[in-house]
């Protein structure tokens, strides 16, 4: 990554300063993962107003992987069904010529 093709961004995570380098076509997506732990992590704080920063980003970690997993199993094979389409079109356009 050249310095020219980067942008440097501070990022708030649960209150925590973060620097973070990154190419300027990632950060609005930085932006937004950023928006999401920080409003998980509330949502958290929230429900357990006990637990220290720590354990609550640790419990905010957990709660975004087991969600990024579901949602990643509702299509597991999402590559085959693709696969499935392009050889329909391919088909399809044998079929038109």
């Amino acid at each position: 990554m050249s310095d020219r093709d980067t942008k440097s961004l501070k990022v708030v995570i649960g209150g925590v300063n973060i620097p973070v380098k990154v190419h300027e076509s990632e950060a609005d997506q930085i932006h937004d993962i950023s928006a999401k732990i920080n409003t998980t992590l509330k949502d958290i704080q929230i429900r357990y107003p006990d637990k220290k920063l720590e354990e609550a980003l640790a419990m905010t970690v957990l709660s975004l992987m087991v969600q990024k997993e579901t949602e990643t199993q509702v299509f597991p094979g999402e590559d085959e069904l693709m696969d499935s389409f392009d050889q329909v079109d391919d088909l399809l356009d044998k079929l038109l010529q």
